[in-house]
């Protein structure tokens, strides 16, 4: 890149900075969110990522929301239900005189919407609702849902956000599912809702003027976005920022040592895993992968050299816990260890390739059939963790003959190679890629989804269809017995642990932060009393008891617009670019958008 177009592009990122957000009346109090990455869009027909659920889940209710103090069934926009005797048909009752955001009312249509067409076409909500066979809406405030066979999961486990239908029934469904960017205001039921959205900088929430809950004591929440989780930690620690919903694990322990800033570890139902592409030529027939990605033999030879305790401690600075198996044991309800582990045993992972034929060329890496177990293993630029366990995979796996190829990208870029399509059709282009997952917080079903057929082409990454599997799932949906239930979901995870589409890394705890000095009415729930300050996108409550420390607090209480921070950071940036390209010219790749190959 030559001096001249470098120092421009320093200058506009000054420019950037130097442009306010938005304007903000005088004395509004705002409180501030850091985060290191960003929604794409806001849309959930389309998006996927853990940081839209966190503003979702303020916008919109769920037809039956969750209490904080249990996560147990409490009104959303159903006020209550009756079960029928064979379980398959429930009918909720609507709150009378309950308004969206812009003054319209929230009807059964809008339920019904939710249910027929938007979960259905959207990425990561069909399978809640495939079990429904019919929806009668007999008045404006009944909704009667049938279902197919008993789903435990229509009462306190429907997690599909009810959407005004007056909005998004406006739109075509093919645009909806296409590259449609709603925009603000994001007409909603909760206490905030989206007002501003500028991708990579700032979500503004404002209140709600018709929310009928408890008035939530700031105007405005806000969403700031940082280039890194290195600035997001300093905007915390200088006090431009109020709360860090995911801090990074190797700031974790220097945060909590921070004066007038409090770091909490809560349970939490994630993990982050290795995952392999198992697309099969007949589902994904124009998919680029090295095929000998999907020998099972290889995928178990490889678990067997991953030490996982190692990456725990390295990688995730010891603030998480070795991963086993897909659901983690927060989950205890239905957690039962399997039978088939991989313990860490180099040896056995050696004897493994070579009883299969699998022999070591003279660069070390395995050969056979004129295949060689050379992978490609792709990492989110945004996850300092997740390209710490990139490296120490690859690592770990040389000894045994396998060669991962580490390239860091974008989660753009992760997401476009996860989610590809030719000609209508799943097309992955990948072999491996290290990310993580989180599950519902009262139910293991999403996490057992994402192995299931007809999971492929919405939330399924890693392409596994097995028959048998998808018979288990149906079978756990409509358990209500919960012993019973379990030892279906048992076998769910034996096959899985057999077949491998993932090896669970590590089980991940929320990771929090936030100012003490700046917020007060700060509690950890969902479930109390020891989980996050945030109800991490389950719900609203913990939002609306918060509030600022005193009247004088610089950062709950400010009335600037959030970007005075980000402005400072950048200008900063900015500089720095300049002053290096006086000195000297570099070379770049394009930010984010090619891979970057990790120097063995």
């Amino acid at each position: 890149m030559r001096v001249r177009a470098l120092v421009a592009l320093a200058f506009a990122w000054v420019l950037v900075a130097a442009v306010p957000a938005a304007a903000q009346e005088s004395g509004k109090t705002a409180l501030k969110i850091g985060q290191s990455q960003d929604p794409q869009t806001l849309s959930p027909f389309i998006d996927q990522d853990e940081e839209d659920f966190r503003v979702w889940s303020i916008n919109y209710d769920l037809l039956v929301n969750f209490s904080p103090k249990d996560l147990s069934p409490v009104p959303g926009i159903a006020k209550s239900w009756t079960i029928s005797p064979d379980k398959k048909t429930i009918t909720f009752k609507l709150f009378e005189n309950h308004k969206w955001s812009d003054g319209q009312p929230i009807t059964s249509k809008d339920v019904k919407y939710s249910f027929e067409t938007f979960a259905p076409n959207s990425l990561l909500f069909g399978s809640y609702v495939e079990n429904i066979s019919k929806i009668d809406t007999p008045d404006d405030l009944t909704v009667v849902i049938h279902t197919k066979r008993p789903d435990a999961r229509i009462v306190g486990g429907l997690f599909v956000y009810i959407l005004p239908e007056h909005i998004w029934g406006k739109v075509p469904v093919k645009k909806l599912t296409g590259s449609y960017r709603p925009t603000p205001p994001l007409v909603g039921s909760g206490p905030y809702i989206v007002s501003e959205f500028q991708h990579g900088r700032l979500i503004r929430m404002t209140r709600n003027p018709n929310f009928t809950g408890k008035k939530p004591a700031f105007d405005e929440v806000q969403w700031i976005k940082y280039g890194n989780s290195d600035a997001v930690d300093r905007a915390l620690t200088l006090g431009e920022i109020d709360v860090i919903p995911e801090v990074e694990q190797s700031s974790y322990s220097r945060l909590g040592k921070t004066k007038d800033i409090k770091a909490i570890s809560a349970p939490s139902p994630s993990f982050t895993q290795l995952a392999f592409n198992l697309c099969t030529k007949k589902i994904c027939p124009d998919a680029k992968f090295n095929p000998a990605v999907q020998d099972v033999t290889v995928r178990q030879a490889i678990a067997y050299a991953i030490d996982r305790d190692r990456i725990n401690k390295i990688g995730a600075r010891g603030t998480a816990f070795p991963g086993q198996w897909l659901l983690p044991n927060f989950y205890k309800a239905f957690f039962t260890p399997p039978a088939q582990d991989y313990p860490l045993d180099v040896d056995k992972a050696n004897q493994m390739l070579d009883a299969a034929g699998w022999k070591k060329g003279s660069d070390g890496i395995r050969t056979k059939g004129g295949q060689k177990l050379s992978f490609d293993l792709f990492v989110r630029s945004e996850s300092r963790q997740n390209i710490q366990y990139a490296r120490l995979v690859r690592e770990m796996t040389k000894p045994i003959g396998v060669d991962f190829k580490v390239q860091i990208v974008s989660v753009d870029k992760l997401t476009e190679i996860t989610t590809r399509k030719v000609k209508g059709k799943m097309a992955p282009d990948f072999d491996t890629f290290i990310w993580g997952w989180g599950g519902d917080p009262y139910d293991p079903g999403l996490l057992l989804n994402l192995l299931t057929t007809k999971a492929i082409g919405g939330s399924s990454d890693s392409f596994y269809s097995n028959p048998e599997y998808d018979k288990l799932y149906d079978q756990q949906t409509g358990e209500f017995d919960q012993a019973a239930r379990k030892a279906v979901v048992a076998k769910m995870i034996a096959l899985s642990q057999r077949d491998l589409p993932y090896i669970v890394l590590t089980v991940d705890p929320g990771l929090q932060a936030y100012r003490t000095d700046k917020l007060a009415g700060v509690a950890r729930s969902c479930p109390q009393p020891g989980g996050d300050i945030t109800c991490d996108q389950v719900g609203y409550a913990t939002f609306v008891a918060m509030k600022p420390a005193s009247a004088s607090a610089g950062g709950g209480g400010s009335s600037d617009d959030g970007s005075n921070g980000l402005m400072i950071v950048l200008i900063v940036v900015g500089a720095a670019i300049v002053i290096g390209a006086v000195v000297m010219i570099v070379r770049r790749r394009r930010a984010g958008r090619e891979a970057v190959e990790i120097e063995r």
